[in-house]
């Protein structure tokens, strides 16, 4: 799977749920869209953290960022809200939506396997 960086329209939808900038004093601070990307990169292409490119930060800076989006409940809210905007924009549509019952368990007495048959 290949990986791209953050469009200019997604980071508007983001950025709003990420933690404020501090003030500049001492050390310079970290991008936090880098930082998102970095977190991406990881997810995306399934390395470690200490395979993280240097463009995108550190990568204990990347991890413990990932870590503090985890803590604060960040991931949810921007997926809640990713997920709202595709309803708005008729990209999501749940209207052909299909289950599968075999990761559900079965009470006692039934089989816990579903068999499709064709008639």
């Amino acid at each position: 799977m290949s990986f791209q960086e953050i469009e200019d329209v997604l980071w508007k939808s983001i950025e709003p749920y990420l933690p404020p900038q501090k003030p500049h004093t001492g050390r310079p601070h970290a991008d936090l869209r880098k930082l998102m990307n970095g977190i991406l990169y990881v997810v995306t292409t399934g390395c470690t953290w200490k395979d993280v490119p240097r463009i995108y930060g550190s990568k204990s800076t990347v991890h413990r960022f990932h870590l503090y989006l985890c803590e604060h409940g960040t991931y949810q809210k921007i997926f809640n809200e990713l997920l709202n905007k595709g309803y708005d924009l008729k990209k999501i549509d749940l209207s052909h939506c299909f289950t599968d019952k075999k990761d559900v368990p079965a009470k006692k007495g039934e089989t816990s396997v579903m068999m499709a048959t064709r008639k």
